[in-house]
């Protein structure tokens, strides 16, 4: 505040010296003073220059109003000598990438990256917030835009090639010996079982919603469907990886395994069953105090770990336990059962 002060002060004694030489110029010794004798009657450029203020006068100035805490320019060098974390270059690229201007008017590079980094958490802020299900339905789209474009240009895709062939291996696999019992006696060829049947269902329902007609998959029900088959795919890969890696819980393995049985047999109604035992669970919820002194609660061992509601343990594994749930949903219409009072609702 100092500074900017003492560059007012010498503004005011200039323009007062201007005032003063013009006046004394003329000869008719008028009560005013035009603006063309104030500039005839300027000083010199060596004294103007003494007197102007220079660049770093006002960036010390700008500052000190700015922030009461900056008392002189030494602060603002000290910030525009730190070393950028960016070449200017991937700045540029960055910028042009977000549809904004590569360097505004007066703009250095250290508050060119500055707006960069401002603009990208902003972005970052903006994607935690958004839908995913709107995620996946633009991806959708997109992707369907891409296919009518191969289409008509009669160009083959190699992603359907290569997934019939993966279709194609995964129904060699006889998964018809998933069993409660085979749990019990061989859980390493229950998780692979498991592995296989999942992945199949997935495949199976990427294909059916392919087969569709073009009026089908471009409607606002078609796109709803084919967003619903991608984000199932893309929650289930935690539960593909737990059972490649063999590290699912005692519990949550023989819920599945319940699970994929009924759905085998086309129970829809106890795979559904079997599902919300496995989501939400029917243990007691305890209220207040569970044991008073050395006496148990009744019904305390009815609190046990089986009967946990394992959709409320963390986000990803609430996301492929709903997936599991869409795929009982395709099953039963793929594959219905001969009394419908079978199927789930």
């Amino acid at each position: 505040m100092d500074l900017l002060k003492e560059t007012i002060n010498r503004e005011v004694k200039k323009r007062k010296s201007q005032y003063e030489r013009a006046k004394d110029s003329d000869a008719t010794h008028k009560k005013y003073v035009r603006v063309v004798d104030l500039d005839n009657a300027s000083t010199p450029d060596a004294e103007l220059s003494s007197l102007k203020p220079t660049a770093s006068t006002h960036a010390a100035a700008n500052a000190s109003a700015k922030s009461p805490k900056i008392a002189d320019t030494q602060c603002v060098s000290d910030v525009a000598d730190k070393p950028l974390q960016l070449a200017s270059s991937e700045v540029v690229k960055r910028l042009r990438a977000r549809g904004e201007p590569t360097r505004l008017f007066g703009e250095t590079d250290h508050a060119r990256h500055a707006r960069l980094r401002t603009l990208e958490l902003s972005e970052e802020k903006r994607d935690g917030q958004q839908n995913e299900f709107h995620r996946v339905l633009a991806q959708v789209e997109e992707g369907a835009m891409l296919s009518d474009l191969k289409r008509q240009a009669q160009m083959s895709d190699d992603s359907d090639t290569k997934r019939q062939h993966k279709l194609a291996a995964l129904m060699a696999f006889d998964v018809s010996d998933i069993s409660p019992s085979l749990l019990r006696t061989d859980v390493d060829r229950v998780y692979s079982l498991l592995y296989v049947y999942f992945k199949r269902l997935l495949y199976e329902w990427d294909d059916y919603l392919g087969l569709r007609g073009d009026d089908e998959r471009r409607s606002a029900d078609g796109k709803m469907a084919a967003a619903t088959q991608r984000q199932s795919a893309e929650y289930l890969r935690p539960l593909f990886r737990s059972l490649k890696s063999r590290t699912l819980q005692a519990d949550v393995l023989a819920r599945i395994t319940e699970i994929a049985r009924h759905m085998l047999d086309r129970e829809y109604m106890h795979a559904n069953d079997a599902y919300l035992q496995l989501s939400i669970g029917n243990a007691p919820w305890p209220v207040g105090v569970t044991q008073v002194g050395i006496h148990s609660r009744a019904s305390r061992e009815t609190i046990n770990a089986n009967k946990v509601a394992h959709v409320l343990n963390n986000e990803t594994q609430r996301k492929w336990i709903q997936s599991i749930k869409r795929l009982i949903r395709f099953a039963q219409t793929k594959y219905p059962p001969t009394d419908l009072a079978k199927m789930a609702g």
